[in-house]
């Protein structure tokens, strides 16, 4: 079976799935059913332009026009014999917030360089080479020590959703083609879509595994709850005491 075929430039993308075409732009998802598309027409190398069935157009941005080519290609070659007049009726349009535009990371990113530069160069300036350095690796320390916390709460915030309405299946190793066995094990929910589970016990052919049904998305390996109390407990205190440890060390020059 051919992966789905995809048009992509920049943050814009248009992805030809089995019955229909979903566009992806800043802010927008539209799902246009093939059924309701008359013509696929080429506006430039690079863009095309989709026409439904009552002559609304949608436009779609390629990053090459060799990549171009094929997606008009495949996309002519998947519009059925019959088409369905309703044409824009047929439209759905979802809101998606997408990824983080890369100018805004960019921002973001010199933004904290240049303020961690500033202070470990003051604490450096004011208080000597030796507490610069601390400040240096501190800095790095508190990050990771907050981003560690974070982690454990969310997995925390996960752990308390599945007790309250997780749905419990079994899992089965995925094996590759080759007949090697991968780290992860697959499962289908009640709607028949299929989710990954990263297992960590790779020698056995099945686990067993939680999941949301509000959010299937939301899913961890169901583990003996003496062993997950300890897991979370130790990893709370790293988490904390790297956190402190870090921020007595940026701190620490100025107390």
């Amino acid at each position: 079976m051919l992966s789905p075929q995809i048009l992509a430039k920049g943050s814009d993308s248009a992805i030809l799935e089995a019955e229909r075409l979903v566009i992806t732009t800043t802010g927008r998802r539209t799902g246009i059913p093939l059924a309701a598309v008359q013509d696929v027409r080429r506006d430039n190398e690079t863009t095309l332009k989709v026409v439904l069935t009552d002559g609304a157009p949608h436009w779609i941005m390629g990053g090459n026009p060799t990549a171009t080519t094929m997606f008009q290609t495949a996309l002519t070659a998947a519009l059925p014999e019959e088409r369905d007049p309703a044409g824009s009726s047929l439209v759905t349009v979802e809101d998606d917030p997408g990824p983080v535009p890369w100018w805004s990371v960019l921002g973001w990113s010199v933004g904290f360089l240049a303020a961690y530069t500033g202070y470990v160069w003051w604490t450096t300036t004011a208080h000597g080479g030796a507490m610069g350095m601390v400040a240096f690796f501190a800095g790095f320390g508190t990050l990771l020590g907050l981003g560690s916390v974070l982690a454990t709460a969310s997995n925390l915030q996960d752990r308390w959703v599945l007790s309250r309405r997780g749905v419990t299946v079994r899992a089965t190793a995925n094996v590759f083609p080759n007949g090697k066995r991968s780290e992860y094990y697959k499962y289908t929910d009640t709607h028949g879509n299929e989710y990954f589970q990263r297992g960590s016990n790779n020698a056995t052919p099945h686990i067993q595994v939680v999941y949301d049904p509000q959010k299937p998305g939301r899913h961890v390996q169901r583990k003996w709850l003496p062993f997950v109390v300890a897991q979370y407990f130790f990893g709370s205190l790293a988490a904390l005491g790297l956190l402190a440890l870090g921020l007595w060390g940026v701190l620490a020059p100025y107390l």
